[in-house]
């Protein structure tokens, strides 16, 4: 049975309710483990919060945050910043099966962003960030706690 990009979407959107661990591996900078917690705010709008403590690579720690809301739309999930006013974007996700990717541009910055869901209680996500003074990946994985 073929699944359509709309049925990606809605069923990975489906998936992400509840709370994940996170580590995350900044290159040169630090690594960050926490918590994350999707949980419905809305019809077809999840609100995402993510807490950790980020341990730099000289060894001083800082607790770390950051929000997001995941909106599901026809044919894709669009992650917007969780601030006042409109929502603005991240990125928006076009799922092939169980991957997709997109780019976002901030002032002379790019964030381009890779998704892979290979199963239910399992994610990662790839930053690769690059500007006039930037030049990273970040990379993050997501793990149900059960």
């Amino acid at each position: 049975m073929d699944v359509s990009p709309s049925d990606d979407a809605a069923r990975l959107f489906a998936a992400l309710p509840g709370q994940w661990t996170i580590t995350r591996n900044l290159p040169g900078v630090g690594r960050m483990t926490g918590s994350a917690r999707f949980h419905a705010a809305g019809p077809d709008l999840l609100h995402y919060r993510e807490d950790g403590r980020l341990t730099l690579d000289g060894g001083q720690t800082l607790e770390v945050y950051r929000e997001y809301h995941y909106r599901l739309e026809p044919g894709l999930i669009r992650i917007c910043f969780a601030e006042p006013g409109p929502p603005r974007t991240l990125h928006v996700l076009r799922f092939d099966g169980v991957a997709a990717s997109d780019v976002h541009l901030c002032g002379q910055d790019t964030y381009a962003g890779h998704y892979e869901f290979p199963e239910d209680n399992r994610f990662t996500v790839g930053m690769r960030v690059t500007g006039p003074q930037k030049d990273y990946v970040i990379e993050t994985t997501y793990e149900r706690v059960c």
